[in-house]
């Protein structure tokens, strides 16, 4: 691997990769640095905005990166892939702290995460050997679906949890986790994005309009001087239907203003169908027998919740508990998860969005 990471060097200079212990200087001279983030100190997370409009798909998702980010500062690196943002995000203080220590000017470096310096994948399953650690991949199409990373190979649990995670069935999960590929890093990004294409058919949409403006606007400008004397004819008529335009033009204003904004907050509500943290942690609540049972783990992602229980009560048993969760409402594929410990129950449920949940 740090063979590999030589030969990328080679090939770029202008890189610079950092590790926690360690950073590998680049040759002077060069305006542009570019900054491999080791998959470890970044977050991966999908997002579909296909549903966004184009023109605001970049103020979406960085509204989006604001509300799931756990920093106070953020940034993030994308890729788009037909209205879908694969993002790679983390601590913008943390990192530009790092570069200043090694003597560059964060406003002269860009950040590349590591794991868009591997070839893309096809469809399934892989994992990959990185710099530090490994990343497990879902691909689907040519399509990256998810990524996680570990410190080490993860056990038999960890890998089955992941694919859990995705939604597979049971008889399509492996039961172990593969060999760690050693793909090689290139020098350059490999992630194929069609952000260019996208931005690219709103600039030629831009160029096409101030074209026939233009076309319009020499004949206009003909007849327009002719139509002066006329006007000035009429100028006393118009200076009073100003005069009353002027008055109403606040209160337009501020209605289309208000239109904007609803459309807004609407295009932005439909990102997150899903209920909050503290609703869900309620209708949880709600839900089990009191006296019954401590929560001791809580993981949602993605329409998908994952608690751990801790059995205070041996009336209850795990179906009791599984049943309680299912007449709730809102929760679906309700389901216990073997463990080792008797008084330990895991149990993975679905998620409903907010507008499938029945209001009483």
């Amino acid at each position: 691997m740090y063979s590999q990471l030589r030969r990328a060097l080679r090939l770029n200079p202008r890189i610079f990769v950092h590790f926690p212990d360690h950073v590998q200087q680049p040759d002077a001279g060069f305006g542009k640095i570019e900054w491999v983030l080791t998959r470890g100190l970044c977050h991966f997370k999908l997002i579909d905005l296909s549903h966004v409009p184009l023109r605001e798909r970049a103020r979406a998702l960085s509204l989006q990166v604001g509300q799931f980010s756990p920093y106070a500062r953020s940034d993030h690196y994308t890729v788009w892939q037909d209205g879908r943002a694969l993002v790679w995000y983390w601590d913008r203080e943390s990192v530009q702290r790092r570069m200043r220590e090694a003597g560059l000017a964060p406003e002269r470096v860009r950040v590349l995460p590591e794991s868009v310096l591997y070839a893309q994948g096809n469809s399934g399953l892989r994992l990959i050997r990185n710099l530090q650690g490994v990343e497990g991949q879902s691909w689907q199409d040519g399509r990256l679906l998810q990524s996680r990373w570990w410190k080490d190979v993860p056990d038999a649990a960890e890998w089955l949890a992941f694919q859990r995670d995705l939604g597979l069935g049971s008889e399509t999960r492996q039961a172990e986790a593969p060999p760690p590929l050693g793909l090689e890093l290139h020098h350059a990004p490999q992630f194929v994005s069609s952000a260019r294409g996208e931005g690219a058919n709103w600039r030629d949409e831009r160029v096409l309009y101030a074209l026939l403006v233009l076309a319009l606007f020499i004949p206009t400008a003909w007849a327009g001087a002719k139509l002066i004397k006329s006007e000035l004819a009429r100028r006393a008529v118009l200076d009073s239907t100003a005069e009353l335009e002027g008055k109403a033009a606040p209160q337009m204003k501020a209605r289309e203003q208000a239109l904007r904004a609803a459309a807004r907050s609407q295009a932005l509500h439909n990102l997150d169908p899903y209920p909050n943290q503290l609703e869900l942690m309620a209708r949880v609540a709600g839900a089990l027998p009191k006296g019954a049972t401590s929560l001791k783990e809580w993981d949602f992602r993605d329409g998908k919740l994952k608690i751990v229980l801790v059995l205070q009560n041996e009336a209850f048993s795990s179906s009791a508990l599984v049943g309680a969760l299912q007449k709730a409402g809102g929760f679906d594929n309700v389901q216990a998860a073997p463990g080792t410990d008797p008084k330990i129950l895991a149990i993975n449920m679905d998620v409903a969005g907010v507008n499938a949940v029945p209001h009483a």
